[in-house]
Order: structure tokens, then C-alpha cells, then sequence
């Protein structure tokens, strides 16, 4: 059979799943492994390696049933333990996975997080027998089946990685439950997949957009994301009626490091917001963005409607009140797709308008997420692809301990307005809570700057029979096949 070839712009970070952080890690991940849920391409939850779960009545806690039957690629039978042994490892303070805040509604699992307790048995889930699992929430959360569609949750084998250490995600060592296995890969250059009845999948990474578009011209692949798509291409390309366009739950944002000078100053930080004018990314990416401050994107309760707050004038009255013309800045980027173009068009706009000069710097995707943790800069250009559909997931992002929290941010009462938020049911309510939240970290603290949300374009060929990314961003393997 023949491959079905997809575009990758990046290297994935990695493919372990209780670390990994990005969207190309999670479209690996997403493929070769699943958790107790899973949500279609409709945003619908459903059972995925779960046969059955339920809130139980009159407490906070939830019950999971899994399947009998169901085989690791090593012929292993899946257990409840299994998810046991990766909860304890992604909340394990010496894993220091990004990803542990995920399950802080559980009972204790934010004190063992943070080493006040050191007895997982404390925190509460239980593998009750080999198909049974019960979690102890502090509160009932209604979206909390949801996580346990993303890959930080999904199970692990602890038996391998003890015997294998760091190695385990070695394809000669990796072993997986998902519908596709992986069968070959080379590092920056390509992965193969299949699945049980020989379907193959091949990933070719390709960081240069005009060669990706040769490629994808030349019949070498039959799916380019939009960030495999030259800019300048992008009219012909629509005019022709090639571009395929999916709205996605994804926001880009520029963040602060509030603890490092001079954006520890609130008022600073809205200097450089102020001095941006956000319409011009529009035009720059060919109509592929929507302009937004809102964090919170269009499509989820809490959204807030766009308005230009473009303010030049005001902007530089406080750089000339601080006294921050000559002042050093580094602003840290991922150099791929076109983050160098946007980056240089930030960059103007604050010399223009503050004149301030900013030192731009891009960074290869697995170098510029290690940055970010050991040698955070002055600012740092970001985004967030939904990993559930709840402003939940974009709001709780920069509450004091969440991992990917990369601002050194924390604020006690931001944090208690999300935390209402989770445990409130009546949507107004929730709507009041976001809103709150959102001028507090927007506009009373200005700790990021959201910039637009990205919509999935995309070029398909003749080859394949009609799909679509989900508004996560993601694609299943399964759902693409080949033309009779």
C-alpha cells in the first residue's frame, strides 16, 4: 500500500508524553497512543480506552471502567495501573513535567507536586482492580473527563522505562497502544507509521516552506499545513481554489518575563502592547488571522470582542516618563513557518514607536522550549492550540502553577477567579469569572499580549478523499485514506 505523505514543519520535541509540550509532538503522540477519552473531530467526548465512567452521586469523585482486551504493540494487556504509574510520573516533582497542573483537581496532587507530601498512595486515585480506577476530585469538575483525551494522561509502561531509562522513546524500545505503530525514523528528516491493516502514514520534516510547496507541486505530498506554505503564494494559491481552510481553537500571544527588567513594571509591559498595531498582521498573512485581545478565543464563552487598541502616543509617553530609551531587550522566537517575518515586524513597530531597539532572536523548536526554561529572556513569542474545548484550558495556562506558565506570573486572586470558574456551572456565571480574569491579565497586569488566532490552512491532494483538521489542529491518521 501505498504512503500517504504529511508535511511536518518541525521536529517533535519529544515523544514522551508526560513531557511532551507542543502540537507536532502531540500529532505523533495522538496517533501511536490514546488515552481513557477522546474527542471526535465534532468536539464530542467519547470512551476511547475507557468502556465506561461516571461521577459518582453525592461525592466528589469519578469512576473509570477500561477495556478488557486491549494490547500495548508488545501484546501486554492494558491495566489500570498503567495510568496509575503515569499520573504518579507526570505529578512527580523530580519528572518536572509542564503538564502536571492537569491534574491538580485531583485530591492532594498539587502537594505532591510540590513535594509537601512524598506518598503518592496520599493523592487520590487508586487502581481499585485491573479495570476499575477511582479518582478523588476536590471539587467535581465537569470537563475533567476531557483531560483524559490529551497525551499527558494517557498511560505508560513503568516497567520499560525503568528498564530502559531516557531510551525508552527509542523506536527500537517504544512500545504503544495506539491505532498506528511507528516502523521507521530519522531524526529531522522523516517518520513512517502503520496501522493493522497496513495503512502507512509518512511525515517528512521539511522547515522551508518553498521547498515543502515544490514537493507538494511535484506529487511528494499529499497534505502542507499552513506553515509549509510560502506567504506570497497564498493569493494564486486561493485564486486556483487550493487553500482549505479549518478554524481552530489557537491563539498567539507575546509574553512577558515579569521578573527580569524592565517588564517587572505593569505600566512597561502596556507601553509595548500599546505601541503594537495588530491589524497589520492581517494583511501581512494574507487574511489567515483574525486580530484579537482576547485570550480566550472566538468560539468558547468568554471571548471578548476585538478592538483596536492601538496607542502610539500613549505608548511612548510612558518609555519617555521610565526612561527606557537605551534600554537592552531580547525577544526570543521559534524560527520556523513565518516567525522570523513577524518577529522582524514587532520589532519594527517598537523602534518606530518607542524607538527602543529590540534584539530578535529565533531559535530551532527544541532549543527555543528549552530556552524558555533555563534562560527565559526579556520577552518571548508564543501560541496555544486548545488541548480540551474550554476557556478552562486557555485561562488556567498562567495561574501560579502551571507548568507552561513560562511569564513568572502569579497572582492569588487571578488564580481563585479561574478556580470558580472550573466549579461553576451556570455559563453567565463562568462568563463573569473570564471576564474578570481576562482585564486582570490583559489590562490591569498586561502579562501577555494576545495577538491573533491562527485559522488551519492547508493544501490537499487530488489523491486523498475529503478530511479536516480538528479545531485542536490536530489530524487522525484514521480518517485519512486514499481514493479508489
Amino acid at each position: 500500500m501505498e504512503y500517504i505523505n504529511i508535511n511536518m514543519s518541525s521536529e517533535p520535541g519529544t515523544l514522551d508524553w508526560n513531557l511532551a509540550t507542543d502540537s507536532s509532538s502531540f500529532l505523533i503522540i495522538n496517533n501511536i497512543m490514546g488515552g481513557l477519552t477522546r474527542l471526535n473531530n465534532k468536539l464530542e467526548l467519547e470512551n476511547n480506552l475507557a468502556e465506561s465512567w461516571y461521577f459518582v452521586e453525592g461525592k466528589n469523585q469519578i469512576i473509570f471502567k477500561i477495556k478488557k482486551g486491549i494490547l500495548w504493540s508488545d501484546n501486554v494487556e492494558l491495566k489500570s495501573y498503567h495510568f496509575t504509574d503515569s499520573w504518579e510520573r507526570l505529578l512527580n516533582p523530580k519528572t518536572a513535567a509542564d503538564y502536571a497542573y492537569f491534574l491538580f483537581d485531583i485530591k492532594n496532587a498539587k502537594k505532591y507536586n510540590s513535594g509537601k507530601i512524598k506518598n503518592f498512595s496520599q493523592v487520590g486515585v487508586r487502581a481499585i482492580d485491573d479495570y476499575t480506577i477511582e479518582i478523588d476530585l476536590k471539587t467535581k469538575k465537569s470537563y475533567f473527563p476531557s483531560l483524559m483525551s490529551f497525551m499527558s494522561t494517557f498511560p505508560i509502561r513503568k516497567d520499560l522505562i525503568d528498564l530502559h531509562g531516557e531510551s525508552w522513546i527509542k523506536i527500537e524500545n517504544l512500545v504503544t497502544l495506539g491505532p498506528y505503530k511507528m516502523i521507521e525514523r530519522k531524526n529531522n528528516s522523516y517518520m513512517t507509521f502503520k496501522d493493522k491493516l497496513e495503512k502507512k502514514i509518512k511525515i517528512i520534516i521539511n522547515e522551508n516552506s518553498t521547498s515543502s510547496l515544490a514537493m507538494f507541486e511535484n506529487g511528494q505530498l499529499d497534505i502542507l499545513d499552513g506553515g509549509g506554505i510560502p506567504l506570497l503564494e497564498i493569493p494564486y494559491l486561493k485564486s486556483k481554489g487550493m487553500i482549505n481552510t479549518n478554524y481552530q481553537f489557537r491563539n498567539n500571544y507575546i509574553g512577558f518575563n515579569v521578573n527580569k527588567r524592565p517588564f517587572d513594571d505593569p505600566e512597561t509591559r502596556k507601553a509595548f502592547m500599546l505601541a503594537i498595531n495588530k491589524e497589520v498582521f492581517e494583511s501581512i498573512l494574507q487574511n489567515t488571522v483574525n486580530a484579537t485581545n482576547s485570550w480566550i478565543p472566538k468560539g468558547m464563552i468568554g471571548n471578548k470582542k476585538y478592538n483596536n487598541l492601538y496607542d502610539p502616543k500613549k505608548a511612548k509617553e510612558i518609555i519617555d516618563r521610565k526612561n527606557l530609551k537605551n534600554t537592552k531587550i531580547k525577544f526570543l522566537f521559534p524560527e520556523s513557518s513565518n516567525n522570523r517575518l513577524i518577529a522582524e515586524v514587532l520589532q519594527s513597530m517598537w523602534k518606530e514607536n518607542l524607538k527602543i531597539n529590540v534584539d530578535i532572536q529565533g531559535l530551532e523548536w527544541k532549543v527555543y522550549l528549552s530556552a524558555l526554561d533555563s534562560d527565559r529572556p526579556n520577552m518571548f513569542r508564543a501560541g496555544w492550540a486548545a488541548d480540551y474545548p474550554d476557556p478552562h484550558n486557555f485561562m488556567n495556562l498562567f495561574t501560579c502553577k502551571s507548568g507552561n506558565n513560562e511569564t513568572g506570573w502569579c497572582d492569588k486572586v487571578y488564580d481563585e477567579l479561574i478556580r470558580k470558574s472550573s466549579s461553576e456551572i451556570d455559563e453567565k456565571e463562568r462568563i463573569k469569572y473570564f471576564d474578570k480574569a481576562q482585564e486582570i491579565l490583559i489590562y490591569k497586569e498586561n502579562v501577555i499580549i494576545p495577538l491573533y488566532e491562527s485559522n488551519q490552512i492547508y493544501l490537499k491532494s487530488s489523491r486523498l478523499e475529503d478530511f479536516e483538521y480538528s479545531k485542536m489542529g490536530i489530524i487522525n491518521f484514521s480518517d485519512l485514506n486514499l481514493k479508489n
